[in-house]
């Protein structure tokens, strides 16, 4: 069977289901889920993540978490490998609670994010393992029924997206009334039928990388070439030693659309200009903040959309982007670049 690639987007929202194995259950006491909720409020704090719902059964974790720089599969192993490791310390065994994989579904939180919120809270209900989402104790439904306080819950965006203060409460309780129809169920737990994993409108998914398969492929020659005459530079100058402040503007924007675009790993486009990955990576950091239109994908309309084929970014890799410009720091001085 061949997986989705995996789907990072800085500042995305997914909703996430990590099942466990056949072996053993995820949480077989009350310590389990403190042990886990300790585990993943550190992650939080890690990270810069929030979530924004979630649930435990048994047999698998549900979540919706909106990520910051890092990406999903850098939060999902520390957090599933920090528990793991504290449940084999507490039995003194080993062995593998979680499948490799989970599942995730990039979410438009505008349109979607209340579907998913239902969703997760529905889940024992739909599992059999309550009649109603009030009687099963391990979710995130108690915070936003006001009879428990999570701090570490944002419920905030959801509320906002259910109407006015005075509003949010009932509606919230009528959105709970119903469990979600088959149609939302499908949506939540797959995405849009032509945008497997993508639960949004078109923007979403150009941003997620869902291609025509009719689009053409780039190159980083092809977006050296954009970039250096949208920006007043020549092709000769950003491949030189140079440590001009226009060429390292250059050379973070040819990286960063390189490598959200699928074309190239940050190591090869790092190979490709000359530098440092690290050092590219802080560089990426610091412009980001300082000159962000040049960081979407539709800073250049004349670019061609994104690679329908050959090299996609895998997870380790958008990884390891992550992970550099997260500790990054954002002083701007020649010598780095």
């Amino acid at each position: 069977m061949s997986y989705r690639r995996r789907i990072h987007v800085p500042g995305g929202t997914y909703h996430v289901v990590q099942r466990g194995t056949k072996q053993r259950p995820i949480f077989s006491q009350p310590e389990d889920y403190e042990l886990f909720e300790s585990v993943l409020q550190a992650a939080l704090r890690s990270t810069g993540a929030r979530v924004h719902a979630y649930c435990w059964t048994t047999e698998a974790v549900y979540l919706a978490v909106q990520i910051d720089e890092i990406s999903l599969g850098h939060f999902m192993q520390w957090l599933k490998s920090r528990y793991a490791r504290g449940i084999q310390r507490r039995l003194g065994e080993r062995g593998h609670l979680f499948q490799v994989r989970y599942d995730a579904v990039i979410v438009d939180p505008k349109a979607y994010l209340t579907n998913v919120i239902h969703y997760i809270h529905y889940v024992p209900v739909l599992k059999g393992l309550a009649a109603t989402p009030d009687e099963f104790q391990y979710s995130s439904h108690h915070a936003y029924a006001n009879t428990r306080e999570i701090p570490w819950v944002h419920c905030g965006t959801t509320r906002r997206l259910l109407g006015k203060r005075d509003e949010q409460a009932q509606a919230y309780q009528t959105l709970m009334a119903q469990a979600p129809t088959a149609q939302v169920i499908s949506m939540v737990e797959r995405g849009m039928p032509k945008t497997p994993g993508i639960l949004g409108g078109p923007e979403l998914a150009e941003l997620a990388g869902h291609r025509p398969k009719r689009a053409a492929r780039m190159t980083s020659d092809q977006i050296t070439r954009h970039v250096c005459r949208m920006l007043d530079v020549s092709r000769e100058d950003v491949l030189s030693k140079s440590r001009l402040r226009k060429l390292a503007l250059a050379r973070a924007v040819i990286a960063w659309h390189a490598t959200v675009r699928g074309i190239a790993t940050l190591a090869e486009i790092s190979r490709y200009l000359g530098r440092v990955s690290s050092t590219l990576s802080k560089t990426i950091t610091s412009y980001r903040k300082r000159q962000p239109d040049l960081f979407k994908l539709d800073a250049f309309t004349h670019l061609l959309p994104l690679t329908p084929s050959g090299y996609d970014m895998t997870e380790d890799e958008f990884g390891e982007v992550a992970q550099h410009t997260a500790h990054a720091g954002s002083r701007d001085q020649d010598a780095m670049y």
